[in-house]
């Protein structure tokens, strides 16, 4: 950070701004000079990943990312978003156009009208919102000196478990993976996708609990894809079934209503229902959730349109005496570390959004400071520093990215 902080934020008060809002700032600011700085540049990389993932819903043959940086003069915050899927040329043009109403605004008017578009019957596009929104966050954190979770009122500092995800059909990619989450060091809690076929479900359950053993947490998502039962006691059947053969939790395992969400969960015991669909997005998932509809509530990234309603959202969940987890889209980029904070933020039981080995391999290269930490053990540990506290070699960053745009 330059010098000019102490210019640049003087006239700091204790009177809460966004009091009745969001809480961007900390503090009032009384200085005009300071409300009147405007964003003044922001900047698109495009960066490419060319690995697989199979779901139950098709399969993404590639991903095309956008990292972007937003700046008020030296000060600036990072965020990304997954663009499209299997789309290597893909039109950034309206992302472009989205993001060009909040240039030259300051960081509060362009707060204020975000807040405008992140409401019941918005027609914004949850991802176009969070891209906004992580970006505002973490340079309002920066301009205050303050940690970008400490605006969002989530005070939490201990470490949370790193989420191995699996997205495989092929048994022998499946227990490769298996294995490899155990040369990572992330082997003591896995997800892995299910296909809505109970003999191919098992079969896949059935290999990660070889490779893992009996101690590791194994949860599963199947995408709402168990739809053909009749009653919710043929569909908890199959869910006993697969809590028998050592799954601990299962995300959105069918399409259900609230009193059908809390009724499986009575008639499945142990075995912890995920609401994460239902959540979506946060400011439903506010009004939504309900005591015993899920012993675990996935916080889904791209899906949540806000993160001061996710910071809501999250406490609710305490509130009901559930887990808080931190899912994923397959990120791979500025979006983990931020995610990983509001997951340490949050005290959250794991945390799905983190670097991958391979994906985020080019990526990794051009990391110069993280406040976030994977240690030895697979837990992220948080050092913490102004916003979300990420810095780039951005020359190594254009190297490696497909595209670099200057709205």
């Amino acid at each position: 950070m330059k010098t000019n902080r102490r210019n640049f934020i003087k006239g700091i008060s204790s009177v809460g701004l966004f009091s009745l809002s969001y809480p961007l700032l900390s503090s009032c600011i009384s200085d005009k000079d300071v409300l009147t700085e405007k964003i003044t540049k922001i900047e698109f990389y495009q960066y490419n990943i060319n690995i697989p993932r199979y779901f139950s819903f098709g399969t993404w043959l590639n991903r095309q990312h956008i990292f972007m940086k937003i700046s008020v003069g030296d000060y600036y915050g990072w965020s990304e978003i997954p663009a499209s899927r299997n789309n290597p040329d893909v039109d950034l043009s309206p992302w472009v156009q989205y993001v060009k109403q909040f240039k030259g605004l300051s960081v509060l008017e362009a707060q204020k009208l975000l807040q405008s578009q992140q409401v019941k019957g918005s027609k914004t596009s949850f991802k176009y919102l969070e891209l906004m929104d992580m970006g505002l966050l973490d340079l309002a954190g920066r301009l205050q000196n303050k940690p970008s979770i400490e605006l969002l009122d989530l005070h939490e500092k201990g470490a949370v478990p790193g989420l191995y995800c699996i997205l495989h059909k092929d048994e022998n990619k499946v227990r490769e993976e298996a294995e490899k989450s155990l040369e990572q060091n992330l082997g003591h809690h896995m997800k892995f996708k299910m296909y809505g076929d109970v003999e191919v479900d098992l079969k896949l359950l059935r290999i990660i609990r070889e490779v893992l053993g009996d101690d590791a947490v194994v949860i599963s998502d199947v995408n709402k894809g168990y739809k053909k039962w009749k009653s919710l006691e043929e569909l908890a059947e199959i869910l006993n079934t697969f809590k028998e053969n050592g799954l601990n939790a299962i995300e959105d395992p069918a399409p259900l209503s609230t009193d059908q969400w809390i009724t499986l969960q009575k008639m499945t015991g142990d075995l912890d229902l995920i609401p994460d669909a239902p959540m979506r997005p946060a400011w439903n998932g506010v009004n939504k959730l309900q005591k015993g509809m899920g012993r675990i509530i996935n916080l889904h990234p791209s899906t949540m349109g806000s993160f001061h309603h996710t910071s809501l959202l999250a406490k609710k969940v305490h509130d009901i005496g559930a887990k808080v987890m931190i899912g994923d889209d397959s990120l791979v980029g500025p979006a983990c570390t931020a995610w990983q904070q509001i997951a340490i933020g949050a005290g959250a039981t794991w945390v799905e959004a983190i670097e991958k080995e391979e994906d985020s391999k080019d990526y990794l290269a051009c990391v110069l400071k993280s406040a976030t930490t994977k240690r030895n053990d697979g837990y992220f540990t948080l050092d913490s520093k102004s916003g979300f506290g990420l810095e780039l070699d951005e020359k190594q960053l254009k190297r490696i990215c497909k595209r670099y745009i200057e709205v």
